[in-house]
C-alpha cells in the first residue's frame, strides 16, 4: 500500500473557490441543454457520473492506507439489490434506492470489524476473496440473480421520478447524485475526519496516542464507502435496465483503482478526473480492445513510478512551483 500515496489538499474557501464551485454545477447541470441534449455524449456523462461517485467511495478506503478489492462486488449488490426490489415486489426506484445502500452498508456494518483489524495486502486478498464470492452468488442463485443470463426489464428511473424525457432526465439524476456525493465527502475531509483519516494512514501509533477508537473509525469509513457503492449501482442498474456479473468483477475494482491513482488519492476531485478520463478511454481505444486490460495495467504500473500522487499532486507542484517565481 506504500506504493499508494497520498498527500492533504485542505484549501481554504474563499469567494473565488464557491464561485467556481456554482459555475462547475451550472455547467454540468445545463450544457445537455446548449448541445442539444446529444445521446452518445450524455451516455458518456451519465457513466463518467456513476464511476465517479464509485471511484469516491473507493477513495475513502484508500485514504486510510487500505485497498478494497470488493468495491465492484459492493456496486453490483447494490444494483442487484435495487433491481430485485423494484421489479419484483414493485417498491417504486426512492425505496430500492434506500434498500440498496442499507443492503451493502449492512454487509460492511458485519465484515468491517472482521476485515478492519487487517492491513495490507492481507486486507487486500480478504476482500478481493469477499467479492469473488459475492459475485459468485450472482451466477450460482439463478432463480433469484439470473445467472450468467444477467437480471433484466429493470424499472426505469422515469417510472418513479418526475425527470425530464430521455436520457438528460437520467443525467440530471446521476450528475446531481454525484455532486451531493462530492460535496458531502468535501465537507468531511475539510473537517477533523479527515485529517484523522490522513493521520490514520501516515502514523496509526500516533492516531492512537490520542485516544481514538481505530477500528470503530476504519469501520465507519468502509460502512460509509460501501454505502455510497451500492447506491451507484442502484442507479446504475435502473440506468442500464439490465445487468449481468461480468460488470461487477475484480476488473471493475481495478479500474476504480486505477481512476484514483490517476486523479491523485489524496485529492477528492482527483477520482472525479480519473473517472473522466478513463471512462470515455475505451472508444478510444475500440480497435485495440483485446488489449484494454495490458494498457490499464501499464498506465498504472507508469503512474506509480512517476506520478504517484496522481494529476492532482503535478498539478499541487505547479502551483507550488508558480507561487515561488510570483
Amino acid at each position: 500500500m506504500s506504493a499508494i500515496k497520498t498527500a492533504s489538499f485542505y484549501p481554504r474557501d474563499g469567494a473565488v473557490q464557491w464561485a467556481w464551485h456554482v459555475v462547475v454545477v451550472v455547467v454540468l447541470l445545463g450544457w445537455p441543454l446548449w448541445a442539444g441534449q446529444p445521446r452518445f455524449a450524455l451516455h458518456l456523462a451519465i457513466m463518467v457520473s456513476l464511476y465517479a461517485c464509485l471511484a469516491m467511495s473507493m477513495n475513502l478506503v484508500l485514504r486510510i492506507g487500505q485497498l478494497s478489492l470488493a468495491h465492484g462486488a459492493l456496486f453490483g449488490l447494490g444494483a442487484y439489490a435495487s433491481a430485485i426490489l423494484s421489479r419484483d415486489y414493485g417498491w417504486s426506484f426512492p425505496a430500492a434506492f434506500l434498500g440498496a445502500g442499507v443492503l451493502t452498508a449492512a454487509l460492511a456494518v458485519i465484515t468491517g470489524p472482521v476485515f478492519m483489524r487487517i492491513k495490507g495486502v492481507h486486507f487486500a486478498l480478504l476482500t478481493f476473496a469477499l467479492g469473488e464470492a459475492v459475485v459468485l452468488c450472482f451466477v450460482e442463485f439463478h432463480e433469484l440473480f439470473g445467472g450468467n443470463n444477467g437480471f433484466g426489464q429493470i424499472p426505469s428511473l422515469h417510472d418513479s421520478l418526475p425527470i425530464p424525457e430521455g436520457r438528460y432526465g437520467i443525467y440530471l439524476v446521476t450528475v446531481s447524485f454525484a455532486l451531493v456525493v462530492y460535496f458531502v465527502l468535501r465537507a468531511l475531509y475539510r473537517r477533523e475526519w479527515g485529517m484523522v483519516a490522513d493521520a490514520l494512514h501516515q502514523n496509526e501509533q500516533l492516531v492512537r496516542s490520542g485516544g481514538l477508537n481505530v477500528l470503530r473509525f476504519r469501520v465507519s469509513v468502509f460502512v460509509l464507502s460501501a454505502l455510497i457503492a451500492g447506491w451507484t449501482g442502484s442507479l446504475y442498474a435502473h440506468y442500464k435496465g439490465y445487468i449481468s456479473p461480468d460488470a461487477f468483477g475484480f476488473w471493475t475494482a481495478v479500474d476504480v483503482v486505477i481512476m484514483n491513482v490517476l486523479g491523485g488519492v489524496g485529492a477528492l476531485a482527483g477520482a472525479v478526473v480519473g473517472a473522466a478520463i478513463l471512462i470515455p478511454l475505451p472508444e478510444l481505444l475500440r480497435d485495440l480492445l483485446q488489449y484494454q486490460r495490458l494498457i490499464y495495467g501499464l498506465t498504472l504500473v507508469l503512474l506509480l513510478l512517476f506520478m504517484p500522487q496522481g494529476l492532482a499532486g503535478v498539478w499541487r507542484k505547479r502551483r507550488g512551483a508558480r507561487k515561488e517565481v510570483t
